[in-house]
C-alpha cells in the first residue's frame, strides 16, 4: 500500500493536470507536499505548464519553493502569460534542472520503465 505522503502527492499531480483547483486546495490542506516533484519536474513547473495562474498562486500560497525555476521554465518554453505572475514576485529565473530521460516537457505519467525513486 502507497503511503499517505505518495498518495497526496499523486492526488496534487491529478488536480493540477486536471485544472481543479479546488481539488488542488482541498489536498493541500490535507498536507501533501508542494514540493513534490514528479517525472523530473517540481510539481509547479506543471503547474505552469498548464497555464492555470490559480493553480500556481495556490501552490506558492502553500509553500511551493521553486519559483526560480517556474519562472526559468516558462521564460524557456514560451509561456507568457506565467512570466508576469512570477517576475511580479520578485522572482529571479533559473533554469531547471531536469534528467534528459523525462524529456523537456511536464508529463503527467512517469515513464513505465523509470525506477521509482522517493
Amino acid at each position: 500500500m502507497m503511503n499517505k505522503e505518495r498518495m497526496l502527492a499523486k492526488q496534487l499531480l491529478n488536480a493540477v493536470w486536471d485544472e481543479d483547483d479546488a481539488k488542488v486546495k482541498r489536498v493541500l490542506l490535507e498536507g501533501a507536499d508542494p514540493n513534490w516533484i514528479f517525472n523530473g519536474y517540481p510539481i509547479l513547473v506543471h503547474a505552469v505548464f498548464t497555464r492555470n495562474l490559480e493553480t500556481v498562486m495556490l501552490l506558492i500560497r502553500y509553500g511551493a519553493s521553486q519559483l526560480s525555476e517556474a519562472l526559468g521554465f516558462a521564460l524557456d518554453r514560451g509561456i507568457g502569460e506565467m512570466v508576469l505572475p512570477l517576475a511580479f514576485l520578485g522572482v529571479v529565473p533559473k533554469p531547471v534542472e531536469r534528467l534528459e530521460y523525462f524529456g523537456p516537457y511536464p508529463s503527467r505519467y512517469a515513464p513505465l520503465d523509470y525506477p521509482y525513486h522517493s
